[in-house]
């Protein structure tokens, strides 16, 4: 018994040293940089403070989930700088007794490029990048509308930030 177990430990221990394909130890962004910039994302919308929040959305989203030191545009190897184009409330759903929203859509669209630099290429780019989210309009929830916004702001981050991530 103790003989097919270290047996086993042995297959995966050289499974995973033989650098078998599937597979990839390590951070899932880019090691060859080392910081970000984050410039206050431009705003054409209506809604004055998208560009803000979704800024701060997406630098806590990398910090969380990358090794870049979020620094100033003059001293970072990579710039992340985006535009938001568009925040679109919709009815989701109405309430048949009144004709009142029930549920209320917001979604938030961006154009953004992550630049090298050393380069000033593009390493990713772009364009009509969109998340949504909703929030319950009617009693006795009474959500608000904010909180729609929120959940688009911080989804799109997250989207964001994972299509940052290297080539597998």
């Amino acid at each position: 018994m103790i003989a097919r177990t270290l047996s086993c430990a042995l297959l995966v221990l050289l499974a995973a040293c033989s650098g078998a394909k599937g597979f990839k130890a390590g951070s899932l962004h880019p090691t060859k940089y080392r910081s970000i910039a984050v410039p206050i994302f431009q705003n054409a919308t209506y809604d004055r403070q998208v560009g803000y929040q979704l800024t701060e959305a997406v630098q806590k989203r990398l910090q969380q989930s990358s090794s870049y030191a979020i620094v100033g545009e003059g001293s970072a190897d990579t710039v992340l700088r985006g535009k938001v184009t568009k925040v679109e409330l919709k009815q989701i759903s109405q309430s048949l007794g009144t004709g009142l929203t029930e549920e209320l859509g917001c979604t938030v669209t961006v154009d953004w490029e992550w630049i090298d630099m050393r380069t000033g290429k593009p390493i990713v780019a772009q364009n009509g990048f969109a998340s949504s989210g909703v929030a319950v309009a009617s009693r006795p929830q009474a959500e608000p509308l904010d909180l729609a916004r929120y959940q688009a702001v911080q989804r799109l981050a997250e989207d964001i930030v994972a299509n940052m991530q290297a080539d597998w």
